[in-house]
């Protein structure tokens, strides 16, 4: 099942249809071009002809103001939409602009795009410039790591990532962007949410090396700019009814089901006999941030000194917590405690792509984990790469309306 968890490689991520009249005209629903000059603004300026591959090959990466990292598949492609590609619309199974990114391998050695898998791919990258609010540029360098918490090479692999990317870019802040499970039953499917806390809880054997596990860190000294944010939520930010409506719920629904009937026939567990010969309808699993009646705008919630919570494994919240978490994601504490070491500020902008999901059904009857996460992962491969365009708009936001 495709889930933030299991979401990073390079495949083309699964996409919604909606129906219409006649059905033969259902199609996928692409990320819109965004309309800069509806806030007054411009689309970042692509800094590529700043790349040479030539002589990043011995200097590492280019100079930068600031670092934007994403993670996932879904993530990466909305990252490139806002940032490099904003003038016409992006289909979710379009990967031709890939190719005009430059990849990073563990040896540093620098070459144009590549797939290639018997190498140690650290992390992809370009350049763009934003305007920020005193009209200067700011030079924004995008990545997308390669490398990830809860996988090989684990937090030691993370950790040298970003030393390569603070030693060698020069940047003096970094912000993570991407998709999130949610911490409250108030943050609506695709919400954009922005802190400067993290807190990190790891179980993996793999990660045992971390030394400060159950932290928490807060950059004391940096919070992005709000002033960009009402503009950008009205005017540009994706209303999330348009791909997770009746229509789309009811197939999501059926592919649940029809998930574990196909379980149930091919390796029968008697442990798991109710999820296997149980329906479930949409009393039984939309609650209150999965109702399209509460996703007719896009949602931007500012969670400043409201930890989020890193794992290096993929966890749900049942219920919301007296104190809950702003959101749930598996790398950006690693982020915190490596920022803190280099000198460097840090905030995360995330969208929940996987909101607090029903432990019981209408009836009353709980949902076992393993259908809880199922329907987790199914509402983040049909809404996560629309989600995260409105935590790539905010991440945008930030960046210009500083000062």
């Amino acid at each position: 099942m495709l889930s933030r968890y299991t979401d990073t490689n390079i495949t083309p991520v699964k996409a919604p249809t909606v129906a219409s009249t006649p059905p033969s005209a259902c199609a996928d629903i692409p990320l819109p071009a965004v309309n800069w000059q509806a806030i007054g603004q411009t689309a970042p300026t692509p800094l590529e002809g700043d790349i040479d591959t030539h002589s990043l090959s011995t200097n590492g990466v280019p100079h930068a103001d600031m670092i934007l990292v994403t993670w996932t598949s879904a993530e990466w492609s909305a990252l490139d939409h806002v940032m490099l590609n904003s003038a016409t619309p992006r289909a979710s199974d379009d990967i031709a602009w890939r190719q005009k990114w430059f990849s990073y391998f563990n040896d540093n050695t620098v070459n144009a795009y590549s797939e290639d898998s018997t190498s140690d791919l650290l992390f992809h990258f370009q350049l763009v410039g934003i305007i920020n609010a005193l009209g200067e540029q700011q030079r924004v360098l995008l990545v997308k790591s390669q490398v990830h918490l809860a996988h090989p090479p684990w937090i030691e692999g993370l950790e040298s990532m970003l030393d390569t990317l603070f030693a060698h870019s020069g940047a003096k802040r970094i912000v993570s962007t991407g998709t999130a499970g949610g911490g409250s039953i108030t943050d609506m499917l695709g919400a954009a949410i922005v802190t400067n806390m993290a807190k990190i809880d790891l179980e993996k054997p793999e990660n045992d090396t971390c030394g400060y596990n159950h932290q928490t860190f807060r950059c004391e000294t940096w919070f992005p700019s709000e002033v960009l944010y009402p503009s950008t939520q009205q005017s540009l930010m994706f209303a999330m009814d348009q791909v997770w409506n009746t229509d789309t719920i009811a197939d999501a629904i059926e592919e649940l089901n029809q998930g574990l009937n196909d379980d149930s026939d091919e390796a029968p567990d008697t442990s798991n006999t109710s999820a296997s010969n149980v329906a479930y309808h949409y009393a039984d699993l939309i609650n209150a941030p999965l109702s399209p009646e509460n996703l007719t705008h896009a949602q931007i919630k500012v969670a400043k000194d409201q930890p989020l919570l890193t794992t290096d494994f993929y966890y749900i919240e049942e219920t919301e917590r007296s104190s809950p978490y702003c959101f749930l994601e598996m790398d950006d504490a690693v982020i915190a405690h490596q920022a803190e070491s280099a000198g460097l500020e840090y905030a995360f902008i995330r969208n929940v792509s996987d909101p607090i999901v029903a432990t019981h059904t209408a009836s009353g009857e709980p949902i076992p984990e393993s259908v809880r996460g199922n329907w987790s992962g199914i509402v983040y491969s049909r809404c996560g790469f629309y989600s995260s365009f409105n935590s790539v708009l905010m991440s945008w936001a930030a960046i210009a309306g500083s000062d």
